[in-house]
This record gives C-alpha cells, structure tokens and sequence, in this order.
C-alpha cells in the first residue's frame, strides 16, 4: 500500500477555468460517461492503470448522490504521467486549483475540464485513496468503466474513517454485519498514522491561520469494528419519513432490488409493484411511477 499522502502536483496552468463551468457549456447527455471512458482508455493505453473513486463510485454502488466530477484514482508514482496524458488531449484543459476544503488534497492534485460541458476529471494518487491502484484491486461496470472493487473501497473509507462516504457506500448497497465480517479487515483502529501524514499535507498545502486547522481530519484511533457495526446497524434509521419502511431497506435501495451495479432492464422495479403498506398513505409524500417508462431507462 501507498505511504506518501504527501505527494503533490504543481502543473503549470496552460488555461484557467471557473470550476463550475463557462458560459456556454452543456451537460454530456450521459453524464460525462463516455468521457470519462476516453480518459480512462488514454490513461490506460500509456500503461497507467486506473479507477473511479469518490462520488462516481458511490453511484454506481447505489447512493443517490449528484456530481458533475469524475474522480480517477491512478498509482501516486504515476500521478504526473497521467497528468501529461491528459494535458496532450485537445478535449480537456487544464483548471486552476479548488479552493481548499475540509480532510481533502483535492486542491494539490491535477483538475481537468472537458471543454464546453460540465463535466470535470479530477485525478488522485493512491495514496490519498488508501489502496493499491491495480487491476486485480478493480471491477469493471456494463459500461467497462473500472471502478475501484467494492471490498477494496469499502476498507479505504473505513480505514481512512470517511463516514460520510462510508455511510452512503453502505446504504447504496445494502451491505450486512456478515459482509463486513466476511470481506472487510475489521480488527484493530482506523489507520491514525495515514492520517497524521495527511494532515501535515494539508498544513503545508494552505496558509496556516487560526482557522486552517479546521481543514484537517480527526486522527483519533477509532476502533474499525465498533465503526463497521455501527454504521450498519444504523440503516433503517436514516430511512426519512417521507420513504415507507414497509418499501425500503435503505434509504436507496427498496426491498428486494437487484444490485445496483447490474444494468436497470424491463422488471428491474418489479420488486416494488407488489408491495402492500400499511397505515394511512397521507403521511406519505406519495409519488405515481410509470413502471413501464422506467424500465426503459
């Protein structure tokens, strides 16, 4: 596993663009996908392995979640590499630093924006990510977009204790106590030493104020199991009241859907057709669905 949080990229800036977008710019009519896809096709064509991380993940592992970024996780030895590749593509240009924001290095890595749409390329070594960035680390949606694979990210977000993220990771898929048992390394503390490197990234990534510190992670040693179990423990309870709890496993999954990361094909809803609720449906925000047109989509 990578051990250098601290790896930074300082790229000249060829072009300066407003993260959120110029005047003129369009959304890709499918989110970016197939760009993305190029990227990831250049990135590994110059023998850079690659994968999605952050919010295009938890999306394709279930959580509602809404971004105009596509994150690639690529080995932190390689980071610069991939920003070349990237640079000496005419769809793509080079953007000025985000602002800094908190437990985050995003500002220190290489951002791209695909010229006239709103959509961005955001590249991350691995060591940010907390695993080895290698094929057999990866799974492969319908799409053939390499995703990091589900055990690998769930450690990472454990590991680096993104709750947030983790959070959602488990909602998007459901996962159970047994999963985690099964699949995860759940002895021992979240990994404080990665996050004191991290932390001290940071502090030399900004101007130190009396604030700055505000950017840095809790580097506590929470435990990983106490972590695990409370999280998933903790799924129906995040289930708002405008959701029926008769209907839903989770906040993003109704009972007895199929994984999210299989296409969505005709009966892919059937699950919910049938389902009978009880109590009053006006404490309920109730919502009319055209199977039919959904099972298109």
């Amino acid at each position: 596993m990578d051990d250098n949080t601290s790896t930074r990229v300082t790229p000249h800036i060829a072009s300066v663009s407003m993260w959120e977008g110029n005047l003129g710019d369009i959304y890709p009519p499918d989110g970016g996908s197939q760009q993305a896809k190029d990227v990831i096709d250049a990135l590994e064509g110059a023998g850079i392995p690659c994968c999605l991380v952050g919010v295009a993940a938890l999306k394709y592992f279930g959580a509602a979640r809404i971004s105009e970024d596509w994150t690639i996780c690529v080995p932190t030895e390689q980071l610069s590499a991939a920003s070349s590749v990237l640079q000496s593509q005419s769809t793509h240009e080079l953007c000025a630093p985000r602002h800094p924001y908190p437990e985050s290095l995003y500002h220190t890595f290489p951002l791209f924006k695909l010229k006239g749409s709103v959509a961005w390329i955001q590249l991350v070594p691995s060591s940010d990510c907390h695993f080895e960035c290698t094929p057999s680390n990866f799974e492969r949606s319908h799409k053939g977009l390499p995703y990091a694979r589900l055990d690998i990210f769930a450690q990472s977000l454990l590991d680096t204790y993104d709750l947030v993220d983790l959070v959602d990771l488990v909602d998007g898929m459901d996962l159970s106590p047994e999963w985690g048992i099964e699949n995860l390394q759940l002895d021992g503390t979240v990994d404080v030493a990665w996050a004191e490197r991290k932390n001290e990234a940071i502090r030399a990534s900004v101007p130190l104020t009396d604030s700055s510190c505000l950017l840095e992670l809790n580097a506590a040693p929470w435990g990983r199991r106490e972590t695990w179990e409370g999280i998933v423990g903790s799924k129906q309870s995040r289930i708002g009241p405008e959701i029926p709890k008769e209907f839903w496993a989770t906040r993003f999954r109704p009972k007895g859907d199929q994984d999210p990361r299989l296409p969505r094909g005709e009966g892919a809803f059937d699950s919910l057709k049938d389902m009978k609720y009880s109590g009053d449906p006006g404490n309920y925000d109730v919502v009319v669905v055209n199977w039919d047109q959904v099972a298109e989509t």
